[in-house]
């Protein structure tokens, strides 16, 4: 069974959830892991591990800046369980956690490679889409 973690600064990882429950309803194997500034890098190592509880499950962390806080907190706590099959991606973002979200049943590896192409289609400039789009016509 995969679930998934959400590691961000600040509520950041809280909201996100919030944020993709309102589009995609529940999201039971989902936690969240806030990070406060006045927290340093044990601390959110705790929280992750204390979040990680089912044994029997594998983890996805999602983090929201590469090599920042949550993401080096996160990489540890992979690093320190290599029994447990953890996978640790940064630049959570909302479409990324939709598309984990419907991704659950499959191959945690699966859906690694997923979330890690989902920016390349999601991040869009208003302007540049106008003139691609004059382009292929």
């Amino acid at each position: 069974m995969n679930k998934v973690i959400l590691v961000a600064h600040g509520k950041l990882a809280h909201e996100m959830k919030n944020s993709a429950e309102m589009i995609f309803g529940a999201l039971p194997d989902f936690e969240s892991v806030e990070f406060l500034k006045e927290e340093g890098l044990d601390t959110i190592q705790e929280k992750i591990t204390a979040v990680m509880s089912d044994e029997e499950a594998s983890y996805l962390v999602l983090t929201d800046l590469f090599c920042g806080t949550p993401y080096n907190a996160s990489c540890a706590v992979a690093m320190r369980n290599p029994e447990r099959e953890i996978e640790v991606v940064s630049g959570m973002s909302l479409p990324i956690v939709l598309e984990v979200a419907s991704m659950l049943s499959n191959n945690l590896q699966d859906i690694v490679n997923h979330a890690t192409s989902i920016p390349c289609d999601t991040v869009k400039a208003f302007k540049q889409q106008l003139i691609e789009e004059e382009e292929d016509f």
